[in-house]
């Protein structure tokens, strides 16, 4: 997102740069107006936005914007996909205290979860960034609210990708 501000802002200051070199108005001379005519038109320039990380089936979202790592979370409890939930916390899953078998049996006490993620908030730490977002999963007449917490370590050298991506470090959701 930022590199295609970046790439337009500059194309647009370099056509405002070449348009004030002009001294008067501009008129095409013949032999340009033939150049022109001849050559073959090229497409105009669009900027495709940066490409959104897939989620894999059973695995944690890599986005390194937490907001879409928290959506993807959100999307994992409502496919019940218990196993990419669980993936959502550290180690592969193992921060999470339970074994995939026992996560899933608590998880899946939900039987048609509608997850709404709200806006969360992200602050930086001793090396690390967090990011803290409320959370709500209506599943039928039960309404479970709460926090979770993800966390990844700063762009350092030496981090693996585990530590570099977004994952719950703590949460109050109780399902």
């Amino acid at each position: 997102m930022i590199r295609t501000a970046l790439a337009l802002a500059t194309a647009s200051a370099l056509v405002f740069h070449l348009g004030g070199c002009q001294k008067g108005p501009a008129s095409p001379s013949p032999d340009a107006t033939e150049a022109i005519t001849e050559a073959p038109a090229t497409p105009a320039l669009t900027l495709a936005p940066e490409p959104l990380p897939m989620v894999t089936p059973g695995e944690p979202s890599l986005a390194r914007d937490p907001a879409q790592a928290m959506q993807a979370l959100a999307d994992a409890i409502e496919a019940r996909d218990w196993k990419a939930v669980r993936g959502f916390w550290g180690d592969g899953g193992q921060r999470s205290g339970m074994d995939e078998r026992a996560f899933a049996a608590k998880w899946s006490t939900l039987l048609a979860p509608v997850v709404t993620v709200g806006k969360g908030e992200q602050e930086g730490a001793a090396g690390s960034l967090y990011y803290t977002a409320p959370i709500t999963i209506v599943d039928g007449p039960r309404t479970l609210k709460g926090e979770v917490v993800m966390r990844r370590v700063n762009d350092v050298p030496g981090a693996t990708p585990e530590q570099l991506r977004w994952h719950i470090e703590s949460t109050t959701l109780k399902p």
